[in-house]
């Protein structure tokens, strides 16, 4: 029974932590945005990259000092990566300046987009955007890269959610013991 209640009560706190992430204001110390990635389908963005994308747009309109480094990977059926689309959006979608936009895109999961992102800017503050189920693993895995960085949160597609979150629960415990230096 004890083990019931550290467990639930271990899932409410992390529950919350991620709904806490919506609720942020940029720090004014951040020089760099981070737009991290989501899985695209049929070569399309999402509702879920798209708000994290709407996120990150709305906060480059609003510090035109800020740039931005778009983060994702080019899966095996994909004719342009991540990180090219999510550019592309910025531009056409959300008149996103291009010079303000670097792309990465050898990356192919989390921590290989914190640390190919950290090499394409490595020094200021950055702030991280992602789906609020996704916070806690970045924030984790950005202290992992030794990155200093704020973690801003978006709401994920209602009919999405509790699916991603269960999920998010293993990848978190993955990323402890394997995701490393």
């Amino acid at each position: 029974m004890v083990i019931v209640y550290l467990l639930l009560s271990t899932l409410t706190y992390v529950h919350f932590k991620m709904e806490n992430s919506m609720k942020r204001m940029l720090d004014q110390e951040v020089t760099v945005l981070i737009i991290l990635g989501a899985a695209l389908k049929n070569n399309q963005i999402g509702p879920t990259l798209k708000a994290r994308l709407k996120k990150g747009a709305e906060l480059l309109q609003e510090n035109p000092n800020l740039i931005v480094i778009v983060s994702g990977g080019k899966g095996n059926a994909l004719k342009k990566s991540e990180g090219q689309l999510m550019k592309e959006c910025l531009i056409i979608e959300f008149g996103i300046e291009a010079n303000r936009i670097l792309v990465e895109d050898d990356s192919e999961n989390t921590y290989e987009n914190l640390t190919n992102s950290k090499l394409l800017v490595p020094d200021g503050k950055k702030a991280i955007i992602t789906s609020e189920f996704h916070t806690i693993r970045a924030s984790f895995l950005a202290n992992r890269v030794e990155m200093d960085a704020q973690i801003l949160g978006v709401r994920t597609p209602r009919n999405k959610r509790f699916k991603l979150e269960m999920r998010e629960y293993l990848a978190i415990i993955k990323s402890f013991f394997f995701d490393s230096y």
